[in-house]
């Protein structure tokens, strides 16, 4: 019998991806902080980072995840909304590519 395995993810805390990405949400949580966790199962992240592309997980508030209980919190859907805009906003300015004029 064959098993299937795959490294895990390792993102660098330090990318210029993952703090923007931690500033932009940290606006939007009550204590002020966004901070990475370690975390089982598959992920797309794994392939787009062996191919060089910054990858990280990113959602709104949930749990049972890949399960017959999965779910999302309806609620944490607007946050997560503004958080990811934030970052898209925040990130030109961030890795040195600012829009002239804008």
């Amino acid at each position: 019998m064959s098993t299937f395995t795959r490294p895990p993810a390792s993102v660098d805390p330090n990318s210029i991806f993952v703090r923007t990405l931690c500033e932009a949400a940290a606006a939007f949580h009550d204590g002020g902080e966004a901070r990475g966790v370690g975390r089982d199962g598959a992920s797309d992240a794994v392939s787009f980072l062996r191919a060089g592309v910054p990858a990280v997980e990113f959602g709104p508030l949930g749990g049972g995840h890949h399960g017959p209980d999965e779910g999302v919190a309806v609620a944490s859907l607007g946050v997560y909304k503004r958080a990811i805009s934030s970052f898209v906003q925040m990130l030109p300015d961030r890795a040195g590519h600012g829009r002239a004029g804008a």
